[in-house]
């Protein structure tokens, strides 16, 4: 009984006291997930005229305080062939009203040159950021908790005062910072 008291006690005073709320996406996850879509060829321009980008190896890296997306795209058109390697970097979006973590990649327009000669351009966003790379978010479904207790009831109300995120070496994670507050205060 001892025992059972003391959990209570310890789980409602960690719980009123409130704290931060994560969830954590893996560089791992992630090079699954772009392994999943796997590489991609594309053509682009009018029939009898068109050039094939194709994007090859798609991988993201997380490290301390930024991620990249990295990739192989090939160009051929005719007899030009261009093989390109790019590293571009990615910020994070947290919608807390739809509570969505999209990965996002920054300048995502590939540009193709050779010898100053401007060859044609394609737009990474249109493979990777209109449906792909969202995770959900972490915040809790019910922001109020109603409780019965010997006092009789009370209602417990979750207060966000900010989101955060933080870049670490193979991790991205978003938080949401919340305390509690009784509903009678």
């Amino acid at each position: 009984m001892y025992k059972q008291f003391l959990f209570i006690i310890l789980f409602f005073t960690a719980f009123i006291k409130g704290g931060e709320i994560s969830v954590s996406i893996s560089e791992n996850l992630v090079n699954d997930y772009l392994r999943l879509i796997g590489d991609h060829q594309i053509p682009k321009g009018r029939s009898g005229n068109q050039s094939l980008w194709s994007v090859n190896k798609p991988h993201v890296k997380f490290l301390d305080g930024s991620a990249e997306f990295l990739a192989t795209i090939l160009y051929n058109k005719g007899k030009v062939n261009i093989k390109k390697n790019i590293k571009k970097n990615m910020y994070v979006e947290y919608n807390y009203d739809k509570n969505i973590i999209q990965l996002t990649i920054e300048n995502p327009i590939i540009k193709m040159e050779r010898k100053d000669e401007f060859l044609g351009k394609f737009d990474l966003s249109t493979l990777y950021q209109e449906e792909g790379l969202k995770f959900q978010g972490p915040r809790p479904k019910a922001e109020t908790i109603k409780l019965k207790t010997a006092k009789g009831r009370i209602e417990i109300n979750m207060n966000i005062k900010k989101s955060l995120i933080y870049f670490e070496p193979g991790i991205v994670r978003v938080a949401i910072d919340l305390d509690y507050k009784s509903s009678k205060q």
